[in-house]
């Protein structure tokens, strides 16, 4: 029988948003294969922040998860995820658009919004600019928003 370090050890705890039985590792990291959500330290000590490797905040998990509803980030936490990703995804009728965090030519962060059928990519100042004026095939994406997916960080 082979001796493992501690750091390798697999450890059999609940879930921190359905409470099943799932395997973890010392770090609290486990894919729960019940509610699908990526177990971490990190969430458990922040749970109304969005980090790493989810798209939406503990909490919000929770909520969802005893509605019967799936892990989807709205507008704000697919925005809070890009301050942390840098760049994020999402489709919209067979189209898949690219948002990151770029520098303009004047070396300040700004927002692209890129097309990757039209090859097209839209500037925006701030949060707030793009959550007001972003718009995919002329309409407002705070105003689709729930007819998007694949909602994630870029693939």
């Amino acid at each position: 029988m082979e001796n493992k370090s501690i750091y390798e050890e697999i450890f059999e705890k609940p879930c921190s948003v359905c409470g099943e039985k799932i395997k973890k590792d010392i770090y609290e990291q486990g894919d729960c294969p019940y509610c699908k959500w990526k177990n971490n330290h990190f969430a458990d000590i922040n749970p109304n922040i969005v980090l790493y490797p989810n798209l939406i905040s503990l909490n919000k998990a929770k909520k969802l998860y005893s509605e019967g509803k799936p892990f989807e980030p709205d507008l704000d936490e697919f925005m809070e995820a890009l301050h942390s990703y840098s760049e994020m995804q999402f489709e919209y009728n067979g189209a898949y658009y690219a948002v990151e965090l770029v520098y303009d030519k004047n070396k300040k962060l700004v927002i692209s919004l890129y097309n990757s059928q039209t090859k097209e990519s839209t500037i925006f100042n701030e949060d707030e600019d793009f959550k007001n004026n972003a718009k995919v095939e002329g309409k407002l994406l705070q105003d689709i928003w729930n007819d998007t997916t694949d909602r994630y960080w870029l693939q």
